[in-house]
């Protein structure tokens, strides 16, 4: 939000720089993130009566002003449309330097002298706008200096202010926040005006079909309106403000909400069928054109104003075509509501329609205001527009608020904020801030809840409130301290942290992403798994609509957008949380790991600008779980997994403890990886946690170190290609001796002479007693009858040689 200081301190007294001003207001919550000043002290620049305008002899698109400047007359070449004799205008002279840095120069403009120039407000940092010669009020006289015709330089600030605080986003609601900051006291405007028969009941009716999406609605009704610009001072602080100024009516809507946070809107009376207002939902195969003539696809759980036949507005974002303010409207009709902010967030977010109204109802504003900001936009129009004000209002109001009250103990809001503040001093805070204070003693109070703060709910707000004003700066900071709690479980934490730091040991970096993604991304990898995301009622974008169920997605996204800004080697890790539909329907939370390879994140050296071979990526994945495992005391077991969509078929496994899945890992396919554009294998794997954790605490007992040789024999054998490499092994380990220590896989090959179907694997077995050295003879035997083993079980052929 903008908010220019000049208007806050028309609410507010206080002494004080911008600079010390926006300190202030960071300190106490509400983000300055900007200072910016509007306008100069215009020196050398001076009132320019236009005396004549005649067209360029030498261009159609220019003219040639004769201007009065106080000092003689000048000849302009100038291109504004809306020069006209009789005009004034700001008229800046050769050698005037111009707000924006222009030095000015005498010069020929097509053939013709040019002596200075005629200025728009945009070239003297006013405003943007370049349409036309600003133009200046008849009764300056020419030579005028334009420091006294115009207001001084005007600092503007720029404000981040949190969702959960919808009052800041006023000019009245800083002024506030200021008042308590400075001690002062906030100056509310009046709002009186002369009202007229017939009363406003008798002018037009108000029904409200959707009270939970309304609860409240107010009209108005402006007879004899004149439709014209607003007055200088009013568009002026509009464009500071960030708004375009369109015409009075217009203009007082949008500077009543910029005042006091309450969105109006403004009807022609006389475009409205029967002169009345129903507040419903849109019905089935109606119809809806925006003021900015955009046709929008309007559903039947949109909330809309309509008059007797038709929606004519987006209720709480934007009016509608063919009942806005026109250049002959004379009557007026006024609306000032309350609207649901789930309601307006939905139509807004799905129609991808912001405004500043849809802005403030989004986070709701002020139900206790809604008429006051009537009253003052009445006002302003029976001034400036000349409108007569029927007597009283509409006021369409179900169900008021039930006010609410939070319990406060002095002591508790010491004791949170390590201050000895006295009762006094605490309640003095709240006043300021338009707290009201009830039932006070020397132990605590109660505070109402006004309704424009919806933030405010337990104790603890308050004790924010009260640590904000009186200075965060000025709350002590002690040494921190740990309290031990006799009987608490870390196991869980610890665990979590050693399987971290484990990761860390074999050269991964941890990641973090966000839990929300959108649903054409999870359908990348499993479109069939739908039915068990968890899609947000009201997201803050599609991309953010749904909830993760899985982490693998987004790893590979992460792998991918390294990438993309050439990173080429990548091994990461992310523990994190998912979450989905359970068998019962109900929402589900479950941690995971996941892990990602992509590139030679296995090779060191040279070795590492050869290409990476589809096999070796999944190995360097199964080495890497596999010490993971053994660090963390988990007994597993892998299977071939056929049901992944977006692992490779022939190079994916689940991971199994006991009978029991616990997670998958494998090569990415083809298709996923082509989104990112990998062209070399990308290797994930995905498990759930819990089972991760379950023995990382435990203690393994301890093998004393070999005191005697060990004997190695490799075996090379020929089989069928649907023998994977665990059934080897574990034929082998049920045919050998006590004294097998290791078997490693050193080689895989398949084609030549071996013959379709068939792969020859490699492996070397190590043997050694713990009580004597093992002669040849007794390895030798324990090698033959694994090699046997492997013929009769599994019809092997053993490569001799």
């Amino acid at each position: 939000m903008r908010l220019p200081i000049s208007w806050l301190k028309e609410y507010v007294e206080f002494e004080d720089t911008p600079r010390g001003l926006a300190d202030k207001l960071t300190f106490s919550g509400t983000e300055v993130e900007g200072l910016e000043v509007f306008g100069s002290t215009y020196e050398g620049i001076v009132v320019g009566e236009i005396l004549r305008v005649e067209p360029h002899p030498n261009a159609d698109k220019l003219t040639l002003c004769t201007v009065q400047t106080g000092a003689g007359e000048r000849t302009v070449v100038c291109g504004a449309p809306n020069a006209r004799a009789g005009m004034k205008a700001p008229f800046a002279p050769a050698g005037v330097t111009l707000p924006n840095g222009l030095k000015l120069k005498a010069a020929r403009i097509r053939g013709v002298e040019s002596s200075g120039m005629l200025c728009a407000e945009d070239e003297l940092g006013l405003s943007e706008d370049h349409s036309g010669l600003m133009e200046l009020d008849a009764r300056w006289a020419p030579g005028t200096p334009l420091s006294e015709v115009l207001d001084p330089p005007e600092a503007v600030l720029e404000l981040s202010v949190t969702p959960n605080r919808p009052d800041c986003l006023s000019v009245i609601g800083m002024a506030r926040e200021v008042a308590a900051l400075y001690g002062s006291r906030l100056k509310w405007p009046d709002a009186s005006f002369a009202e007229s028969d017939p009363p406003v009941p008798q002018r037009t009716r108000v029904e409200v079909e959707d009270a939970e999406g309304c609860p409240r609605y107010t009209a108005r009704v402006m007879t004899g309106v004149k439709i014209g610009p607003s007055p200088a001072w009013m568009r002026r602080r509009l464009e500071l403000s960030g708004v375009r100024a369109i015409s009075n009516v217009v203009d007082i809507t949008n500077y009543v909400m910029l005042e006091c946070g309450q969105p109006l809107h403004a009807f022609d009376q006389e475009l409205l069928e029967e002169g009345r207002i129903v507040v419903r939902r849109v019905r089935s195969g109606e119809k809806l054109a925006t003021l900015d003539g955009m046709e929008r696809p309007v559903t039947p759980d949109m909330l809309a104003i309509c008059d007797a036949r038709r929606p004519v507005a987006l209720a709480g974002i934007m009016g509608g075509a063919g009942s806005e303010i026109r250049d002959a409207t004379h009557t007026v009709l006024l609306e000032s509501a309350c609207f649901r902010p789930q309601d307006i967030r939905r139509t807004s977010k799905r129609l991808g329609l912001s405004t500043e109204s849809s802005y403030r109802f989004e986070r709701g504003v002020d139900i206790g205001r809604v008429e006051w900001a009537s009253r003052r936009a009445a006002q302003w129009m029976a001034e400036l527009a000349g409108a007569s004000v029927a007597r009283g209002v509409v006021d369409v109001f179900s169900k008021p608020p039930v006010a609410r009250r939070i319990a406060c103990r002095y002591d508790r809001i010491n004791a949170l904020l390590g201050l000895k503040e006295s009762g006094e001093g605490i309640r003095k805070i709240f006043e300021s801030l338009e707290l009201p204070v009830e039932q006070a003693d020397g132990q605590g109070c109660t505070v109402q809840v006004p309704t424009f703060r919806p933030d405010l709910e337990v104790e603890v707000d308050l004790a924010e409130e009260f640590a904000r004003i009186h200075g965060l700066d000025r709350i002590p900071s002690p040494a921190p301290h740990a309290q031990l709690v006799p009987g608490t479980d870390d196991t869980l934490w610890r665990a979590v942290s050693a399987c971290r730091a484990h990761l860390a040991g074999l050269g991964l970096r941890e990641i973090m992403n966000y839990s929300f993604v959108s649903a054409r991304f999870l359908d990348l990898f499993d479109p069939g798994d739908a039915p068990q995301r968890l899609v947000m009622p009201n997201p803050v974008s599609q991309d953010q609509a749904v909830m993760r169920n899985v982490l693998a997605p987004q790893m590979v996204d992460t792998l991918g957008r390294n990438l993309a800004r050439q990173v080429e080697e990548a091994a990461f890790f992310e523990i994190g949380r998912i979450f989905r539909l359970g068998a019962d329907g109900q929402p589900v939370e479950e941690d995971h790991l996941a892990i990602g390879l992509m590139g030679p994140a296995g090779r060191t050296g040279l070795d590492r600008r050869r290409p990476v071979e589809p096999q070796e990526m999944f190995l360097w994945m199964k080495g890497i779980w596999e010490e993971l495992a053994r660090a963390q005391n988990l007994e597993w077991r892998m299977a071939k997994d056929t049901g992944c969509p977006y692992l490779e078929t022939g190079r994916a496994a689940t991971l199994l403890m006991g009978d029991e899945p616990i997670g998958r890992m494998g090569l990415v396919g083809a298709k996923q990886r082509a989104e990112w554009r990998m062209t070399q294998p990308v290797a994930v794997l995905e498990v759930r946690l819990e089972p991760l954790l379950g023995r990382a605490g435990e203690t393994r007992s301890c093998s004393p170190v070999p005191a005697y040789p060990s004997v190695r024999r490799d075996v090379a054998l020929i089989v069928d290609q649907a023998i994977r490499h665990e059934d080897v092994v574990r034929l082998i380990r049920r045919a050998a001796p006590p004294e097998l220590e290791n078997i490693e896989i050193f080689d895989i090959f398949s084609g030549g002479n071996i013959g379709a179907g068939r792969r020859s694997l490699a492996y070397a077995l190590t043997y050694r007693s713990a009580a004597r050295t093992l002669t040849d003879e007794e390895a030798n035997g324990y090698h033959e009858s694994i090699k046997q083993a492997l013929k009769q079980e599994l019809g092997a052929e053993i490569r001799e040689g």
